[in-house]
């Protein structure tokens, strides 16, 4: 096992941060998968961080107003931006803190997973005489990092488990994904419904339990949703793959969803969702099955055979 040797001194058990909980620091704690996750979704996460200001002044080599800050930062799987989620400098000269940490990712800009670091760093630059001290501002003096996987089947769209049979539906299928009208700046979740067949026996199996199994089939229905939801999108010619403007602060539309899954899913490193939708049209046109491949890569179908 390799240990990561720093080049400067760092502190010693002098952070106590307590874990990550959902909306408040007192509200629900934050789980490794969050099942309800939706586009329309922004996460609010909060902790309490406990430190020993003077501690770790003392074990860096530091003077006793040596500038320190508290910070941070999250970045999704499907972008890998850095956003800052949280600063706030620390007290000079005070020999405890408790900081409330409290941050929200807005849902558009997320997918797959997000990775979550909280920071105490230098502030700015010092001159200092004390050997293997941190100088420069943004030392890394303390960090903590989690990982919460924001996708799962429940994640892409609302649904509802329904008897085939009594719907008049093909009563041996699995899933039906029911689209509402084709305006594309209408809001998402009003007009979208995945149906699950109660009289199909895996459905059942899957509903009732969580095993291996459950988890390939609702792998499958992520690809279905994402096939079918951006091969409509590619096929009209009234989609336009350029954000509205109106939507950045209102409901996400049907347009934006789209949007949505082409960046988790089917982009390209450094490629605009924009970009990404002609290519994958002009694509698509020429070779449907290989745009079928390119959702199940980026879904990843079987995900264990992914990981």
């Amino acid at each position: 096992m390799s240990v990561q040797a720093w080049p400067y001194r760092r502190p010693i058990d002098r952070v106590q941060a307590d874990h990550w909980h959902t909306d408040e620091e007192t509200g629900p704690l934050l789980s490794a998968v969050l099942q309800a996750w939706d586009y329309t979704t922004d996460l609010t996460l909060a902790r309490v961080v406990r430190l020993d200001l003077e501690g770790i002044r003392k074990d860096c080599g530091l003077p006793a107003a040596a500038p320190l800050r508290l910070c941070v930062r999250y970045w999704p799987s499907t972008s890998r931006i850095r956003y800052m989620g949280f600063q706030t400098d620390l007290p000079s000269y005070a020999q405890q803190h408790v900081a409330v940490v409290k941050m929200t990712a807005r849902g558009a800009d997320l997918g797959g997973h997000i990775t979550v670091e909280t920071i105490v760093e230098l502030a700015a630059d010092i001159d200092t005489d004390q050997p293997f001290s941190p100088r420069r501002g943004g030392s890394l003096l303390w960090n903590d990092q989690i990982r919460v996987q924001l996708e799962g089947a429940g994640g892409l769209l609302p649904t509802a488990p329904v008897s085939f049979i009594e719907a008049g539906l093909p009563h041996g299928a699995a899933w039906y994904v029911s689209m509402d009208g084709g305006d594309w700046q209408q809001a998402a979740m009003g007009c979208l419904l995945v149906l699950l067949n109660t009289d199909n026996p895996a459905i059942r199996r899957a509903l009732d339990t969580e095993d291996e199994a459950a988890s390939l089939l609702w792998d499958t229905l992520g690809v279905d949703i994402v096939t079918d939801l951006v091969g409509r999108a590619l096929d009209d010619e009234a989609f336009d793959e350029d954000q509205d403007p109106a939507e950045i602060e209102g409901d996400l539309t049907m347009s934006g969803l789209v949007r949505a899954l082409v960046r988790t899913y089917l982009a390209r490193p450094n490629e605009t969702p924009a970009l990404a939708v002609k290519r994958l049209r002009d694509e698509r046109r020429g070779d449907p099955s290989r745009f079928r491949g390119q959702v199940q890569s980026g879904v990843g179908l079987p995900r264990e055979a992914t990981r």
